[in-house]
């Protein structure tokens, strides 16, 4: 009777397991990912070598498909970095137009000793080519 017992309460946790896992929550959507634009960037006036900083930067979300989830592309080019916040992009749903800014934060250790070249992604010009806010940072 007692294993009867725990059978019967495996078999409930088993179908209870089944049945969450349905095919009937479709969460899932279609999606692309995009760089986004950066309005603003908050960078220290001088890095002490050694010492760790954080970099607050503003990216602008245009409608209510667009959202953003801590990724970024942190490009190491010499002394410069390219910074390029990837965003999530909902596609197949009816978007508002609901511009929006949301800033996050990189955190940089200043382990060269030239200045630092911050190159902050904000768009293309009319021959496709990069635009970026660029901001340089002496370390001491």
């Amino acid at each position: 009777m007692k294993h009867l017992k725990y059978l019967v309460i495996m078999m409930v946790a088993l179908t209870v397991a089944v049945t969450s896992c349905s095919s009937d929550d479709n969460n899932d959507h279609p999606y692309h990912l995009e760089k986004a634009i950066v309005t603003n960037a908050e960078v220290a006036d001088e890095f002490i070598f050694g010492n760790t900083y954080l970099i607050d930067v503003t990216i602008e979300l245009p409608n209510s498909c667009y959202f953003y989830y801590d990724q970024y592309e942190y490009i190491y080019d010499g002394p410069s970095r390219l910074i390029y916040p990837i965003v999530h992009v909902d596609d197949d749903v009816a978007c508002t137009l609901n511009i929006r800014e949301t800033t996050f934060s990189i955190p940089v250790q200043a382990l060269q000793k030239e200045p630092y070249i911050f190159k902050f992604y904000q768009g293309e010009d009319a021959d496709g080519e990069e635009i970026f806010l660029t901001i340089e940072v002496p370390v001491i």
